[in-house]
């Protein structure tokens, strides 16, 4: 292999290895960077279902109130029954309130109980006389605490009900509803309560012109954190370590995913697997009235959309490098054939003068691009080059003295 062409070689891979060192390092910081964003915005969104989720019971709340209010107001006033505005005894009318309730906040159920805890009324049908919500085996806690704080009260409360299958065959025999309950007043005191609710291992799709109490709790939050319908994520909610409820959206398909899968709802996050396809979850606590955690809320994102940077940045990354190396590698190869070049030339001279043609002058090739003239015209190789034509002029002109000896 001639000069030229090792230096040439030589320029080129000392141009492109840094290059291919500095793409791969950039490659693997963007990755991890786009995954710790990804992480960070996955939080962020929990955080935001969490908010979403504290606005669902402020609405309970505010819609239990209103409940508590007509009912103290229309159905209790003992002015209406002096009149005989309303000749239907107070628990009749409050029966009739119930159902229209029922339908105008989207609950799943409603009952009206006096400060003991005896059920009033409820919205299916009359209740037996001896049922209550303050029982020896099981009181109410968001009712309970409604009585004793003489105020609203909203948390999530695990019931025995609904049974959820899991995707391994087992299932859950609890469900989590949302509920709510306030004091009735009447004569300036606490004459009843009225306790509603919202499960929320149900339905988990919007229905149209729903408001947003109507709308179901994970569907509500997809709503609201992802505009894009296509997005293979959602809300999720976790009880006793299996995913009851689920608005995400996986592959296209208008059916929830994760429904019914095994979790272990950890606090931060965790990875969620199902069939295939795997999910990240941040997680949230939904918190019973006593401030223990009775279910977790979370949204979930497949691990594609995590895994790292995404695949247009990759793509741009890599076209970038690639053009850069070639360009670098080209410019390397052209700068390594011209030094060697240079050399090449010089070594040709020496070689005529060796066998007497000193006629043939020792001169350093000038650089193709005239742009680049002033970067060799006084570098080791033109000064080499003047050193050997001022020894070929010294040569010549002893031979020419010695001829005139003669």
């Amino acid at each position: 292999m001639r000069l030229s062409q090792k230096l040439g070689a030589l320029c080129a891979g000392a141009a492109i290895l840094p290059l291919l060192i500095t793409a791969l390092v950039v490659l693997s910081q963007l990755s991890s960077h786009a995954r710790r964003q990804a992480d960070e915005d996955l939080q962020r969104e929990a955080r935001a279902a969490a908010a979403i989720y504290d606005k669902r019971l402020s609405e309970l709340r505010s819609a239990a109130q209103r409940l508590a209010d007509d009912i103290a107001n229309r159905a209790l006033a003992s002015n209406d029954a002096a009149r005989g505005n309303n000749p239907a005894t107070p628990q009749a009318r409050i029966q009739d309130m119930l159902p229209r309730a029922l339908q105008d906040d989207g609950l799943d159920f409603v009952v009206v109980a006096d400060t003991q805890g005896h059920v009033i009324a409820r919205h299916n049908d009359r209740p037996a006389p001896t049922e209550t919500i303050f029982g020896a085996e099981y009181t109410n806690p968001v009712a309970a605490d409604a009585i004793s704080r003489s105020n609203a009260s909203a948390a999530a409360v695990i019931e025995r009900g609904t049974q959820v299958k899991l995707a391994n065959g087992a299932t859950v025999d609890d469900a989590l509803m949302v509920e709510a309950a306030t004091p009735i007043q009447g004569g300036g005191r606490a004459v009843g309560v009225v306790l509603i609710g919202q499960m929320v291992n149900n339905d988990s799709k919007p229905r149209p012109g729903a408001t947003a109490l109507q709308t179901p709790l994970v569907a509500e939050i997809r709503q609201t954190l992802y505009r894009q319908t296509e997005e293979d994520a959602g809300a999720v909610v976790a009880c006793q370590n299996a995913i009851i409820a689920s608005s995400v959206v996986g592959g296209g398909s208008e059916t929830a995913a994760l429904m019914g899968t095994p979790c272990d709802a950890t606090p931060g996050q965790s990875v969620v697997d199902q069939g295939n396809e795997s999910y990240t979850v941040a997680w949230q606590a939904m918190k019973a009235p006593d401030g223990a955690e009775a279910a977790r809320l979370g949204v979930a994102r497949n691990e594609r959309a995590l895994a790292g940077a995404t695949p247009a940045a990759r793509t741009s990354l890599l076209l970038i490098a690639a053009l850069a190396t070639a360009l670098a590698g080209a410019g390397g190869f052209l700068y390594g054939r011209a030094l060697g070049g240079r050399l090449e030339g010089l070594n040709a001279a020496v070689t005529r003068w060796s066998v007497g043609e000193l006629s043939a002058p020792a001169q350093d090739r000038p650089p193709a691009v005239r742009g680049l003239a002033g970067l060799t015209s006084d570098d080791e190789i033109s000064r080499l080059a003047a050193s050997l034509e001022q020894m070929r002029e010294s040569f010549r002109q002893a031979i020419d003295r010695l001829r005139h000896k003669r």
